[in-house]
C-alpha cells in the first residue's frame, strides 16, 4: 500500500483540548513521540497497532457525530497514490540568535551549576566508563555529531532527539504557564511561522575555546611533533577563525563531524576515518561547500558578486594562484614557533598585512561617461554612466571581508567588464576583440552586439537590478526617428 500522508497538526486541532497524550505515551514523565508505544516492536505489530488505534478513534468520533477519518475497509482514503496535499514543511535549525535566546533564558534549568548560561541543559557526551551522558564544559558540540540522520546502535536519530527533547521542554514550561517554544509542527516548520521568530540584533560570540587566528600548515605541525625540520615547504595559511565564525550560522558548517581541527581526520594521505578524503581535497575541492575553495566559489553566486563572476569561466584548481592564501614567509617561521601563542602572533601579523586596502583609482582617472555608438543602426548611441557603475561596484564589495580581500585594489573590479586587458591602467575598447559580425567566432567569442548585450543584461539580471530590464531597449538607447524629406 502507498505511504500514508499524515496531517499531524490537523489531528491535534481536532481534539477538544489539544494534547499529545491521546496518541503518545509517557516514560519517566516525558512524552515518547511514537504512536501508542514506547518502543518499536517490528513492522507487523506496529502496523496492526496503527490500524487498531486509528480506526478505533475514528469510529468513536463518528459515533458522537463528530468529523472523523476513514474506517475499516476505507483503506485508500489514507493509502492514496493521488495525494491531494503538498508537503510544505520547511527545514528548521537553531541559528545563532535562537541559540543565544536559549542561553539567556531564565526558564531553562541547566543540569550543571553554570552561572552564565544553560549549556548543560542540552549539551552532553556519553561517558563509556559511567555508561551515561554527562556534561563536559568546554567540549560542547552540535547534537548531530552523535545523533545521525538515521538511528544507530549508539543513539537516537537527530529527528527523534530534536522532537523528544525540545518538545518535552516546551510542554513542561507550558504546563507551568510560562513562555515556551512551539508545540505543534507548524510552529517550527511553516515558512510563515519561521519568518516571525524574533531575531536578536546583538549576538555575542559563542565561546568554545576556539582561537581568534590560527596558522594552518601540515608540514609545520609534523615538524613540531617530530622535532625535526621538514624538507617540504608550502607557505602556511594565516586563517582568521573569528572572521569566519561571523559568516556562518554554526560551527558545523566547517567542523562537520566533530569540533577537532580538520587535520585530525583529513591527513595528508587520507585515513579511513575521513573515508580517505585527503587534507588537500578537504581544503581545495571546488564543488564541496565544506572546503575553503568550494565555500568561496559559492559566495560568488550572491547578487553582489554574480554580475561579474557568473560570466567568467571558472578556473581549474591548477590555474589558481596559491599565494592568494598561502602567504606566510618561511623566514618568519625560523626558529620553528613551538607555542600556540607564537604561531597565533605570526598569523595575526599576516592577517593585518593583507587587510591593508590596495590602491584606489582616483575619480579623475575613471571616465564619467562613455559614449557607445560604434554600431548604431536603429537606435541612438548609448551614454554609459561609467563612473557611477564603477563606484557602485566598489560600494557593493565593501559588504564582505572576502570580496574586500580579493578586490583590495579597485583596479581588479575593472576586469569584470574589461576581462582580457593587457595592462592594469589602460583598457582597450570591446571592439578591439569583438567584431561587427553577428556570428560568433569559431572559438565561441560573440560578435560586438552580442558582447555588449550579453555583458550588460546578464550583469543586471544577476545583480538583481530591476531597471533597466533586458527587454527595454529604449532604457539604454533611444530609437532613431526617420527623417522624411519634403519635395518642393
Amino acid at each position: 500500500m502507498p505511504t500514508v500522508f499524515f496531517l499531524h497538526d490537523r489531528h491535534t486541532d481536532a481534539l477538544e483540548k489539544p494534547s499529545c497524550e491521546p496518541c503518545h505515551l509517557k516514560d519517566a514523565n516525558l512524552i515518547v513521540f511514537k504512536f501508542k508505544r514506547l518502543k518499536d516492536q517490528g513492522c507487523k505489530p506496529d502496523r496492526e497497532l496503527y490500524h487498531l488505534e486509528c480506526i478505533k478513534c475514528h469510529t468513536d468520533r463518528r459515533a458522537q457525530g463528530l468529523k472523523s477519518g476513514p474506517l475499516t475497509a476505507e483503506c485508500r482514503r489514507c493509502h492514496s497514490q493521488n495525494l491531494a496535499y503538498i508537503d510544505t514543511a520547511q527545514p528548521f535549525g537553531m541559528d545563532k540568535s535562537l541559540h543565544y535566546r536559549h542561553v539567556l533564558s531564565d526558564l531553562i534549568r541547566p543540569a550543571g551549576n553554570e552561572k552564565d548560561g544553560n549549556c548543560s541543559a542540552c549539551h552532553h557526551e556519553y561517558d563509556q566508563a559511567l555508561k551515561k551522558t554527562v556534561y563536559k564544559k568546554g567540549q560542547e558540540g552540535t547534537c548531530r555529531y552523535c545523533h545521525k540522520q538515521e538511528k544507530t546502535e549508539k543513539g537516537r536519530s537527530f529527528k527523534t532527539v530534536a522532537h523528544e527533547d525540545c518538545l518535552n521542554c516546551h510542554f513542561e514550561l507550558k504546563l507551568q504557564d510560562k513562555k515556551a517554544g512551539p508545540t505543534i509542527c507548524a510552529g517550527c516548520h511553516a515558512a510563515a511561522k519561521q519568518s516571525n521568530i524574533a531575531k536578536l540584533e546583538q549576538i555575542p560570540r559563542i565561546k568554545r575555546n576556539q582561537p581568534d587566528v590560527v596558522l594552518l600548515s601540515a608540514w609545520l605541525q609534523e615538524a613540531l611533533e617530530s622535532g625535526k625540520p621538514s624538507n617540504q615547504f608550502v607557505e602556511p595559511v594565516a586563517f582568521n577563525h573569528l572572521s569566519h565564525e561571523k559568516q556562518v550560522e554554526n560551527c558545523r558548517w566547517c567542523h562537520h563531524e566533530s569540533m577537532e581541527p580538520c587535520a585530525m581526520c583529513h591527513t595528508r594521505t587520507g585515513t579511513d576515518k575521513s573515508k580517505f578524503f585527503r587534507l588537500e581535497q578537504a581544503m581545495h575541492s571546488p564543488d564541496n561547500l565544506k572546503s575553503c575553495l568550494g565555500c568561496h566559489r559559492e559566495s560568488m553566486k550572491s547578487a553582489d558578486c554574480a554580475g561579474c563572476h557568473a560570466q567568467m569561466n571558472a578556473r581549474r584548481f591548477d590555474e589558481i594562484k596559491c599565494n592568494h592564501c598561502h602567504t606566510v614567509a618561511r623566514k618568519s617561521l625560523e626558529p620553528l614557533p613551538a607555542s600556540d601563542e607564537t604561531r597565533a602572533k605570526i598569523a595575526a601579523i599576516q592577517i593585518n598585512v593583507r587587510s591593508v586596502p590596495g590602491p584606489v583609482i582616483p575619480d579623475d582617472k575613471i571616465p564619467e561617461k562613455v559614449t557607445i555608438g560604434i554600431m548604431t543602426d536603429q537606435y541612438e548611441s548609448v551614454i554609459f554612466p561609467h563612473r557611477q557603475i564603477v563606484r557602485t561596484l566598489i560600494k557593493r564589495t565593501q559588504k564582505s571581508i572576502l570580496t574586500q580581500y580579493f578586490h583590495r585594489g579597485t583596479a581588479s573590479l575593472c576586469s569584470g567588464c574589461h576581462h582580457h586587458s593587457p595592462s592594469a591602467d589602460t583598457y582597450p575598447k570591446c571592439a578591439a576583440c569583438h567584431g561587427m559580425s553577428l556570428q560568433s567566432d569559431p572559438n565561441g567569442k560573440p560578435g560586438l552586439k552580442g558582447a555588449y548585450h550579453g555583458q550588460c543584461s546578464t550583469c543586471h539580471q544577476r545583480m538583481g537590478l530591476e531597471k533597466p530590464v533586458s527587454t527595454d531597449c529604449t532604457a539604454c538607447h533611444q530609437k532613431k526617428t526617420k527623417m522624411v524629406q519634403q519635395k518642393d
